[in-house]
């Protein structure tokens, strides 16, 4: 018995980025030439992290850069 295929419905398209949900539920986060899959909720947090990175760059003055401590990211 074949396998059933996915289908993909664009969801979003940007200059360098684009963002695809797949009919068995995840949704596919494109940055050139490597996709990221996830579910929905991980793509709310993700979004949330970023809005908090783009946040504190904003009110941030630039300077040095600083080594990276460890903090709760998964791989």
């Amino acid at each position: 018995m074949p396998t059933p295929t996915c289908c993909r419905t664009l969801l979003a398209h940007g200059p360098s980025a684009e963002v695809a949900r797949c009919t068995c539920g995840h949704i596919h986060l494109s940055l050139g030439p490597m996709t990221i899959r996830m579910d929905e909720d991980t793509l709310h947090a993700v979004w949330h992290t970023m809005g908090d990175a783009l946040r504190a760059l904003s009110r941030a003055p630039e300077r040095t850069a600083e080594p990276v401590t460890a903090g709760g990211w998964k791989q």
